[in-house]
């Protein structure tokens, strides 16, 4: 159940840092999670595909890593992708 939560704030972290930098396809994420933490890369990539988002897909690097950090938290370390010009 928790990480359904901290899968949702990614996703609208992720989503706020797209539109905040003109992103319109991510080709490379880099989070750190929790150790204990079940977040992965198949369970982010399954939670934008059920919300029909195509910022995200086969072509993104997902790389999730464990770390000391709060239970309840995500850091993103770097997100790369393709921005728009407008």
């Amino acid at each position: 159940m928790h990480d359904t939560f901290l899968n949702e704030r990614i996703y609208d972290a992720l989503l706020k840092l797209c539109k905040e930098n003109k992103i319109i396809k991510l080709n490379k994420v880099n989070i750190a999670v929790n150790i204990d933490s079940h977040i992965s890369e198949n369970s982010l990539r399954e939670h934008f595909s059920e919300r029909n988002n195509s910022l995200l897909g086969d072509w993104t690097k997902i790389i999730v890593e464990k770390q000391d950090v709060g239970k309840l938290n995500a850091v993103i370390n770097s997100i790369e992708g393709e921005s728009t010009d407008e």
